[in-house]
This record gives C-alpha cells, sequence and structure tokens, in this order.
C-alpha cells in the first residue's frame, strides 16, 4: 500500500468522516473503497441516456387535426 497527502473539500472530507464513523471504520479505508468504486464507474463508461418508459395510451378522444374539436376538449 502506498502512502500520499490528499486535499480534500470541506464538504467531501465531513462525508468520509460520517461515513466511517457510521461504519466503523478508518477514513483510509473508506477513501479507499470510494475511490475504487469511482474508478470503476469511470472505467465502465459514461452511463447511457435515462430512457422514460412509453405507455399505449390508445386512441385520442377527439380529432385533434380538428382545431375546433381540440378547443372544445380543453375548455373547462
Amino acid at each position: 500500500m502506498k502512502r500520499t497527502t490528499l486535499v480534500l473539500e470541506d464538504g467531501c472530507m465531513e462525508g468520509v468522516r460520517e461515513l466511517a464513523k457510521r461504519e466503523n471504520r478508518q477514513i483510509s479505508q473508506v477513501v479507499n473503497e470510494l475511490l475504487a468504486e469511482g474508478l470503476q464507474r469511470r472505467r465502465r463508461g459514461k452511463r447511457p441516456p435515462f430512457e422514460l418508459p412509453a405507455f399505449d395510451m390508445g386512441a385520442p378522444r377527439v380529432n385533434i387535426a380538428d382545431r375546433d374539436q381540440l378547443e372544445n376538449a380543453m375548455e373547462p
């Protein structure tokens, strides 16, 4: 294992400390694990774009080509 010095933003360090305390582990163990996970994710490449599921909603209830019919359907 190699030793090094890291300069971390305050928020990152607080998060690491909280995680280490919650899991009763050393800070170096938590940092090692988080770095390994981050590197592994980067090696796999970027995530595919998020896709929303599509659902068949059936036929339209009004003829959307008929502007008057569509306007009447939209009025309260």
